[in-house]
């Protein structure tokens, strides 16, 4: 029997190990879509301060879906708000899906888990406060089954 003490050690060591190997992570979240259901209304909204304007940025879009989803890719209203107010507007595609149908990402059972890269070498121009939404722009009128959660992460370029 394995002493609990190493158990612990062991533990430990590894959430390190995890910790230390997202280390240019500046920002991450994820929105869970209620009833795995999203309707056009429902805008996800992220917040996060900018410190850096000398380092370039990637953005990327977090994407977790069902099996399920009826369709291999999804597209987005993107909308940028800098601490000025100053306003960026982008409709983007999303792929999820191979040409064959075969999801594209990490999955565990019947859940996907896509990083989409969206914006790459990107300079916030001002130190501050941005909010990045979220909107999505399928033409389905009875909201957008199978999509679990919605996400953003930003990053410094290494």
């Amino acid at each position: 029997m394995i002493n609990p003490f190493i158990k612990i050690l062991g533990v430990i060591i590894l959430m390190i190990g995890i910790v230390s190997c997202d280390s240019n992570k500046v920002f991450e979240e994820y929105i869970e879509v209620a009833n795995a259901n999203w309707q056009k209304e429902n805008v996800a909204s992220f917040e996060f301060e900018a410190k850096d304007t000398t380092v370039a940025h990637n953005l990327y879009i977090n994407v977790r879906n069902t099996g399920d989803y009826a369709y291999s890719n999804l597209y987005l209203f993107v909308t940028m708000e800098g601490p000025n107010g100053g306003l960026l507007k982008d409709t983007v595609n999303c792929i999820l899906a191979d040409n064959r149908g075969k999801w594209l990402g990490s999955g565990v059972g019947d859940l996907w888990d896509l990083r989409i890269p969206y914006v790459g070498g990107f300079k916030f121009a001002q130190s501050g406060k941005y909010i990045v939404s979220l909107e999505q722009a399928m033409r389905v009128e009875d909201g957008l089954n199978c999509i679990t959660d919605i996400g953003l992460r930003v990053e410094t370029v290494k």
